[in-house]
């Protein structure tokens, strides 16, 4: 009876009464817990929002999309639920895992029983009560079905559909548009992944909650990051729950206290950030060791590409040194004479002002006499006026015009339809500049490759004290899991055309002249016939 009691309250002696051998770490612990509050606030119509990122295998949904649904619903019988992941296959085998639980002997709730009558895989409800469970796919239809609690575990199915933008904007759009209006006043949201991208659905919803902080409006997620390995030392608040992290303290000691004379000796010991605080784990520890030790660990980062490793297991989409363009590889330096150089100027271009959407850019690079990129401007802005684009552009011409400037596009719906008014305003100022069309190139990493063979070769360097290089930095350390990738873009374009061009030639150097310079030679023996 009291194992009963203690099950119906608490989530992970749920978990243990069904499954005796159950093996609970820290971090199971606290993910029960967070859910345990997440389901009184939700029975007491908070609305609450809850976001929890975490490695892959190390039992984030057996807890919150198998048991937690059959727990909450059988507190809560006339509450629905919708689980939802990348796929509807995905989200019908938890629901038979969670049928499956109700159906065991073990399970405590008494009065909560399937309905008979209904329960397939894909949507079942609860016997005599107003309770029911939907499974569905993300960009599945689920109008007319209703939440309590809407369930999101791993909507992004692999690193592809992370980085196509299509998808990711058709899942915001079906998180937007059909599952967020099947909650039922007070419900409540959980999203279960990994980081797979800045701008993937945890990243969206991030954004969203940095831009309006202070929006009623604006749904704020509790997050809470589990990376694989410890990056700082981990405590936990014991009043507030929250995971602290904070890096060890180096302390000084001496060697012998016994002789205070004896060499001080300097070591690092993890120090409470404040007071009240349970350590989790030190830096450099395993999230779950009983599962998955330092050494398991280390075979998966080693077997992994930075950006994956960093991604699913770290919980940070892109690694802080940077994936495809590396923090090592940025060079600065002073401009040289724009006149002693090639200058090329290229634009990528985004022709709407949605909130979310991109930027256009124009950036503006020095090819010296040794080859050296210098990307020495950028402009960067949203406008979907034209002529704004148009005037930004002719106004960037002006400041760096030279007899070398070369001007390059994309050959694209967007330049074709800015072409007319800024040949016409070219020549309105007369500004007789070239300019070509660059042939589209779909895959970015591909577009971006020379700019990047470039930078790991030492022939890319920015311009000292640019105000946009903090800006762009992080852009390119973030490419492509980046929210944005416009400055990029911009300057992949400008790789690509400056490919095409030799550099500038350097002057030749002229020995002057001296008085025998002007003696007549004998061709035959090359020496002059006052020579004898």
């Amino acid at each position: 009876m009291a194992s009963r009691l203690l099950a119906r309250r608490r989530l992970l002696h749920f978990i243990q009464r069904l499954d005796p051998t159950y093996m609970a770490g820290w971090v199971h612990k606290d993910i029960c817990k967070r859910l345990e509050r997440f389901s009184d606030e939700v029975t007491k119509g908070l609305s609450p929002r809850l976001m929890l990122l975490m490695p892959p295998r190390h039992g984030k949904s057996r807890i919150a999309s198998v048991a937690f649904p059959a727990w909450h619903l059988g507190r809560n019988p006339d509450h629905e639920f919708i689980s939802s992941s990348y796929n509807v296959g995905l989200a019908m085998s938890f629901s038979r895992k969670c049928q499956a639980i109700l159906e065991d002997p073990r399970y405590p709730f008494e009065n909560t029983s399937l309905d008979p009558n209904n329960k397939s895989a894909e949507t079942w409800g609860l016997h005599g009560r107003n309770g029911a469970y939907v499974a569905a796919g993300v960009g599945g239809g689920i109008t007319g079905k209703g939440a309590h609690i809407l369930s999101i575990d791993d909507p992004i199915k692999n690193h592809e559909e992370a980085d196509s933008a299509i998808v990711r904007e058709a899942l915001w759009d079906w998180y937007g548009s059909t599952a967020y209006t099947r909650l039922a006043p007070g419900g409540g949201v959980l999203v279960i992944q990994t980081c797979w991208h800045d701008d993937d659905l945890a990243g969206r919803l991030q954004q969203v909650m940095a831009a309006n902080p202070d929006d009623p409006d604006t749904d704020q997620f509790e997050i809470v990051r589990y990376p694989a390995i410890a990056e700082q030392d981990e405590w936990e608040d014991n009043f507030t729950e929250e995971i602290i992290r904070v890096d060890s303290k180096t302390v000084a000691t001496r060697a012998d206290i016994a002789e205070p004379t004896r060499l001080i000796v300097m070591r690092t010991e993890a120090v409470p950030p404040r007071p009240n605080c349970t350590l989790l784990r030190i830096k450099g520890e395993p999230l779950h060791a009983e599962r998955y030790d330092l050494a398991k660990l280390s075979r998966i980062m080693k077997t992994l590409s930075n950006r994956f490793w960093s991604a699913l297991y770290q919980q940070n989409s892109v690694p802080d040194d940077g994936a495809f363009f590396m923090r090592e590889n940025f060079k600065r330096a002073t401009l040289p004479s724009k006149e002693a150089c090639n200058v090329y100027m290229t634009f990528d271009f985004a022709i709407t002002e949605k909130q979310h959407n991109d930027y256009t850019v124009g950036a503006v690079g020095l090819q010296d006499q040794d080859d050296m990129l210098h990307v020495a401007d950028m402009v960067r802005f949203k406008s979907g006026d034209s002529f704004f684009i148009v005037e930004a552009i002719i106004s960037l011409i002006k400041k760096w015009r030279t007899s070398n400037l070369r001007l390059g596009f994309e050959n694209g719906q967007i330049f074709l339809a800015l072409q007319a008014q800024l040949v016409r305003r070219m020549r309105e100022e007369k500004l007789y500049v070239p300019y070509e069309t660059l042939q589209p190139v779909t895959d970015k990493k591909v577009r971006a490759a020379p700019l990047q063979g470039r930078m790991q070769q030492g022939r890319v360097c920015y311009a000292e004290g640019a105000e946009w290089f903090p800006v762009m930095q992080a852009e390119m350390l973030r490419f492509p899991s980046g929210v944005h990738d416009d400055m990029v873009d911009a300057q992949a374009w400008m790789a690509r055309l400056v490919s095409q061009y030799e550099s500038p030639r350097k002057p030749t150097e002229q020995k002057l002249k001296s008085w025998k310079d002007n003696l007549p030679r004998d061709g035959k023996r090359g020496i002059s016939h006052m020579a004898a």
